[in-house]
């Protein structure tokens, strides 16, 4: 049986799997539905009388419970769904998720995988990899994984022109700031070279084929479980992403670790054009704010789901994250700005502290950033780790250590990127 997985640009819900007779099939249970991103608390910003229209709200999957952060970009594994074997299959087959997992039993246990040796873990991993509902899966798992970085093709890439009204802030009240009547917003614009060739390539090689994983098979008992799934967890980890006993998700780290380089000559522009008229190097906590600043007004913000942004249709699943050359080169949503930001600071200073947070916006996941510098009093922040970290958002012209009224900053989720 084949089932639809979720692309990588449709709304994920986790629907529940029922359990039936034991051990005949393991799968993923979906349903994919559009849903209306809630109202997302952004600043508004008066002088005088004149109030700025706010930006576009983030997407997300809804949360039935606020105070459980759903991880955005994570695909939750469930428990099995099982059915009577396809004819064609041997009676001993059993089918697996894409993510791998133990076949369920009529009490909902694991029923517990047979010993793989060292001496016959190849050939357990042949004999699943020899079953015809693995051909697929056969076919990715031995072609190439390693990237190849493609021969330079730089663009040269005008930023939007945009505003930056941060020293013109005279007092802020709730998610209002308002500005000096006599003070003018700083403009700018950003032109800087972009590895096109490099982004689209690397782009093309995260995430996985959907059809490869449609549904993976094992024989009972001849330890070509263990096998098999060490072969899916291996193969997807080449391609930046996690697969645990419970959710499938993108590597961010292993993801900024290859995009640092990539975009160390945007980050150098931005930041000697922000800082242009001042004397002398920026010091770390300048340097973000003018990263920040760029991030949040020149990158727009762009639904990874809407088929009109899409810089690649190609079959593949990515948990619903662009990597940061495309983003740079095509706008991306919270948690595809938030990882920019947070490369674009490690490019210039890999010693920053940076940690994605996971958290919700009213009913809506959402992500932002921690960055770990120089505070200032009344800046919302987050410990991570035993760390204080300063709190950004991306998606909105919020300034370094503000988020919307809505968003829930005491339930949130620290990731930390080495």
């Amino acid at each position: 049986m084949k089932h639809t997985m979720p692309t990588l640009y449709a709304t994920i819900l986790v629907a529940t799997c029922v359990l039936n007779a034991p051990c005949e099939m393991m799968r993923s249970c979906f349903a994919a539905a559009p849903i209306a991103p809630a109202p997302t608390s952004q600043a508004t910003t008066v002088t005088g009388s004149q109030t700025a229209k706010p930006m576009s709200s983030p997407s997300g999957m809804r949360s039935p419970d606020r105070k459980r952060p759903i991880r955005k970009g994570a695909m939750t594994r469930t428990a099995a769904r099982e059915i009577a074997p396809a004819a064609t299959t041997a009676t001993d087959a059993t089918t697996v998720p894409a993510t791998g997992g133990a076949a369920g039993n009529t009490n909902g246990n694991a029923t517990p995988a047979a010993p793989v040796t060292a001496e016959s873990a190849a050939a357990a991993l042949e004999s699943a990899l020899a079953l015809t509902q693995n051909a697929d899966f056969r076919a990715w798992y031995e072609a190439q994984h390693i990237f190849l970085a493609p021969r330079s093709r730089l663009q040269n890439l005008q930023f939007s022109l945009w505003t930056d009204d941060q020293s013109c802030i005279a007092k802020r009240e709730g998610d209002t700031k308002f500005l000096r009547a006599d003070c003018t917003p700083m403009t700018i614009r950003i032109s800087a070279k972009v590895n096109e060739a490099w982004a689209d390539s690397f782009e093309r090689y995260f995430g996985f084929p959907e059809h490869a994983l449609d549904s993976v098979a094992y024989r009972v008992g001849d330890g070509s479980q263990a096998a098999i799934e060490k072969a899916i967890t291996e193969t997807l980890a080449q391609h930046g992403i996690i697969c645990s006993a419970q959710s499938i998700a993108p590597d961010h780290q292993w993801i900024l670790d290859r995009s640092m380089p990539e975009v160390r000559d945007v980050a150098d522009a931005v930041i000697q054009t922000y800082w242009s008229g001042q004397r002398g190097r920026p010091n770390a906590r300048q340097r973000i704010e003018a990263l920040t600043s760029f991030v949040q007004n020149a990158i727009p913000y762009r639904k990874v789901d809407d088929g009109r942004n899409d810089a690649v249709k190609d079959g593949k699943y990515r948990c619903g994250l662009r990597t940061p050359g495309e983003v740079l080169r095509d706008g991306g949503d919270c948690d595809s700005k938030s990882l920019l930001l947070a490369t674009l600071i490690r490019s210039v200073d890999e010693r920053t502290p940076v940690a994605l947070v996971y958290c919700m916006n009213d009913t809506t996941p959402h992500m932002c950033l921690a960055v770990g510098c120089d505070m200032f009093e009344g800046e919302q922040r987050i410990n991570v780790n035993g760390t204080q970290m300063v709190l950004i958002e991306t998606t909105s012209d919020w300034d370094i250590g503000h988020v919307g009224s809505g968003t829930d900053i005491v339930n949130a989720e620290a990731q930390p990127l080495r």
